[in-house]
């Protein structure tokens, strides 16, 4: 199935109902002001248009509830054909996207298709509507929308040196550290957020898009006069991916801060 194809079935038809009704209307217009005016003859011939005018939106109306009801939106899902619209529609948006089968990634949102009850998740939450189309232009609209918020890069870059600086006395355990180590940046984040509240408000994708904005700052300075400095894995499970702004992805692993 193509959904597109389907709406455009469907709207054939909407627009002929919808022309139909505009045409009731200026009829019930009509007869209201020759019976106002008390010129009874026309309304005769105008009520039997408006009859046979009825007749003709409730067909279209039962036209479109029968094509309606013959779309499976779960077997639409489940088939892979929502899937591939919607990356060919992302691709086509500018809107970069990874993943195969149920699970997709578009920074810095996080997409799972539930066909058994007929829903896709964004980031856990359920998306408006199951139309690869609309759902494209959503992404890529709440993509623009995150990018023109304000962000302070120097601000988020000494809450993460307090956090870092948090992590490297717990990974001491006592015993002396070098004060500009690699930490995981996952690591970081326990530490940003100690408790499950604090997740739900600031998830794991929303850090990550964070990390994304603050490695595309020009400069990577806190602060407290501290530079830092991004650095790899070969575990990429330890990475967390991003997309920067010319739309590649990178893996940001860990962090150090440092004086020069």
């Amino acid at each position: 199935m193509d959904y597109e194809d389907f709406y455009g079935e469907f709207g054939a038809i909407a627009n002929s109902l919808s022309e139909q009704l505009s045409a009731q209307q200026r009829l019930l217009k009509r007869i209201c002001k020759n019976v106002e005016r008390g010129d009874l003859k026309p309304t005769a011939k105008d009520l039997a248009s408006a009859a046979s005018g009825a007749e003709e939106c409730v067909r279209m109306a039962s036209e479109i509830a029968e094509k309606i009801a013959g779309v499976d939106m779960g077997a639409y899902l489940e088939s892979g054909d929502f899937a591939r619209q919607l990356v060919a529609l992302c691709e086509e948006n500018g809107v970069n996207i990874k993943g195969e089968g149920a699970s997709y990634e578009i920074f810095p949102y996080r997409l799972k298709i539930d066909s058994q009850n007929e829903e896709v998740l964004l980031n856990g939450r359920k998306a408006v509507g199951l139309r690869p189309r609309a759902l494209a232009a959503e992404l890529a609209n709440g993509r623009a929308r995150l990018l023109a918020a304000a962000f302070n890069p120097a601000q988020y870059a000494s809450e993460l040196a307090s956090a870092y600086d948090l992590a490297l006395l717990a990974a001491s355990k006592g015993k002396p550290v070098a004060p500009d180590s690699d930490i995981y940046l996952t690591t970081l984040y326990k530490f940003l957020t100690p408790m499950r509240r604090f997740r739900r408000e600031y998830d794991a994708q929303a850090y990550a898009f964070d990390l994304a904005r603050l490695y595309a700052a020009e400069t990577n300075e806190s602060s407290d006069g501290r530079r830092f400095q991004f650095g790899p894995s070969r575990n990429n499970n330890k990475a967390i991916r991003i997309v920067d702004q010319a739309g590649n992805e990178q893996f940001l692993a860990t962090i150090r801060f440092y004086r020069e």
